[in-house]
């Protein structure tokens, strides 16, 4: 309608897996968005109005802050981090994760109580502060552990978000995402490369991957689905913090298993178990409950059929079709 000002929002982390899809999302529902990453350029290409990509370094605190005073914006989603694939070492990263996971999230959440208090700060938490070896039944109210520098950073992140909300009444949200995945994973990490094996056994009959382990468990979903639902999560005012997953678990044999038998082989051919140890493992299930009463609705795509949109990008890059 003319004379209203579209609403405003900022990314933080705008070029990664997560905050890609996010600027997709909102810019589908109105908004009009700023993406900051260290990149120059933002990812898919140059910016288009209503997008405006900002190369900023978030280990800079002052440059953050001149730009939430520049550009204003009414919702925040920080969706950037500094983290790796399971059994990651961060020692040498820990300045780097304490400004980015931490820092970051004060700059904020100061911006918020300053100049925007009607504001929101929706923060993508992770399924780590509940493990390593997780309950039965995941819940909000489940106990937080660190157990690596980088449950640190985000146990200190729901912290500081929780007193800004008590001590301000900032309208603020930690997102406890458990495993999500897209063809814009980075191809380290578990299910693209697992995919990617797949992709060389449709190809070569004798290609063969090695992984750690299959012994473990994860609830995994679909990274656009989840940040869609960030959105939701965004336009409600959160005032309480949530788990976002599917509700179901798999294993990686079984998620290997599925995935190869799509295509008529089996996983055993082409997938290699060097049987590492994994005293982590366990069967468990992510509560959805919170979630589906905040915004009416639960994550619904599953993993195998995650997998199959990027097995088809891995298809479309390598100009082939699988016979």
């Amino acid at each position: 309608m003319t004379g209203i000002e579209t609403p405003r929002a900022l990314v933080l982390g705008s070029r990664g897996q997560d905050g890609s899809y996010l600027v997709e999302h909102l810019l589908r529902r109105g908004y009009t968005v700023a993406g900051v990453a260290r990149g120059l350029q933002p990812r898919g290409g140059p910016e288009l109005p209503p997008f405006r990509h900002v190369c900023l370094d978030l280990r800079q605190p002052a440059r953050l802050a001149s730009l939430l005073a520049e550009w204003r914006p009414a919702t925040i989603f920080h969706f950037a981090a500094v983290h790796g694939r399971a059994g990651t070492r961060y020692e040498t990263e820990w300045q780097d994760m304490l400004a980015v996971n931490v820092g970051a999230v004060h700059v904020c959440l100061e911006y918020l109580r300053q100049h925007q208090p009607a504001g929101v700060l929706v923060y993508a938490g992770s399924s780590k502060v509940f493990g390593p070896v997780f309950p039965s039944v995941v819940t909000e109210q489940s106990p937080l552990r660190a157990t690596c520098l980088y449950t640190v950073t985000k146990n200190a992140a729901l912290d500081l978000i929780s007193c800004y909300r008590r001590d301000h009444g900032i309208k603020a949200s930690v997102l406890h995402f458990f495993n999500h995945e897209s063809e814009r994973r980075e191809s380290q990490f578990f299910v693209p490369k697992l995919v990617a094996s797949l992709y060389r056994s449709l190809r070569d009959q004798h290609h063969r991957a090695v992984f750690d382990t299959l012994e473990f468990h994860c609830d995994w979903g679909a990274a656009e689905e989840y940040t869609d639902i960030a959105v939701d999560i965004a336009e409600r005012m959160p005032v309480e913090d949530v788990i976002v997953a599917t509700g179901r678990t798999l294993s990686g044999r079984e998620l290997a298993k599925q995935i190869f038998a799509r295509h008529g082989l089996q996983y055993q051919n082409h997938v290699v178990d060097r049987g590492a140890a994994n005293p982590a493992n366990c069967t468990f299930a992510a509560s959805t409950e919170r979630l589906a009463r905040m915004i009416g609705r639960t994550p619904q795509v599953g993993i195998v059929d995650v997998c199959e949109r990027i097995l088809a990008a891995l298809v479309r890059e390598n100009e082939g079709d699988i016979a």
